[in-house]
């Protein structure tokens, strides 16, 4: 990237900062990697905002790498943990593994993938949760999947 891509890209950067107000008076998240938090604005995971994590490939529906993903965000952080998600295959041994114990999470099912959007609004409006995360597939309910740090 050359030295008028990266002005471009900071001015960027500057413009959606001033849009989204308030999300950028709480520090980010770092990754503690230096490859990946120089790619983030403020140098981490924005907190506070809504963050698309989805795993690509053949059986990705049922692989578990972006959900360890985004266990192991989620525990680095303090609070209950909103988990959003439409069948009870969600392994709480595997979220202890990666460092977020069961006894933090609020699991919300819902019956059907458009009902989980919803599910995601009343967890916002509630100040004690950290993270909210839903597991839902995308083409199923014309969103999305999404986390919010």
């Amino acid at each position: 990237m050359h030295a008028g891509q990266q002005d471009r890209l900071a001015d960027l950067r500057h413009r959606i900062a001033r849009l989204e107000g308030g999300s950028q008076k709480i520090k980010p998240l770092p990754f503690g990697l230096r490859e990946i938090d120089g790619h983030l604005p403020g140098g981490g995971l924005a907190r506070g905002a809504l963050h698309e994590m989805i795993e690509a490939g053949l059986a990705s529906e049922f692989a578990g790498s972006t959900t360890l993903f985004t266990a192991g965000i989620a525990a680095r952080l303090r609070g209950p943990v909103l988990w959003c998600l439409t069948r009870r295959d969600l392994f709480a041994p595997g979220l202890l593994r990666a460092g977020l114990h069961p006894d933090r999470v609020i699991y919300a099912e819902a019956e059907r993938e458009g009902e989980i959007l919803p599910l995601i609004e009343e967890g916002l409006r509630e100040k004690g949760l950290d993270p909210r995360h839903s597991d839902y597939d995308p083409l199923a309910s014309g969103s999305r999947g999404a986390s919010l740090g």
